[in-house]
């Protein structure tokens, strides 16, 4: 996905995160590449379909509180291409509003 079409300035950072999909049978952990208010590239070898729905935690380095979003798979990269690894681009359909303000802040001093 071109940066053309986010509404979010991304940042390259390594964060974990773990989820459960709307099946919830069990808990996913995935790599984050990076981040923003938006969403993140989470490098995976397990993939989920497009429009699929994920809830996921994840902290950031240097706040000590883990933050929560609901989120939809919103493209999916099956194999690796070149130098970009496999995974998905999710984006955040909701968070609270006190995890939304440390996101921000959290981004804003990256």
């Amino acid at each position: 996905m071109g940066s053309e079409q986010r509404r979010h300035v991304r940042r390259a950072l390594h964060v974990s995160f773990r989820g459960t999909d709307a099946a919830a049978l069990g808990e996913l952990s995935f790599r984050g590449a990076d981040l923003s208010l938006g969403g993140s590239f989470l490098k995976s070898d397990v993939l989920l379909e497009q429009g699929d729905r994920l809830s996921l935690s994840f902290q950031v380095p240097g706040v000590p509180k883990a933050m929560h979003a609901a989120a939809t798979v919103a493209w999916v990269r099956r194999f690796p291409e070149g130098q970009l690894p496999g995974g998905m681009g999710v984006e955040f359909q909701s968070m609270s509003d006190d995890d939304r303000r440390m996101l921000a802040e959290y981004l804003g001093s990256a």
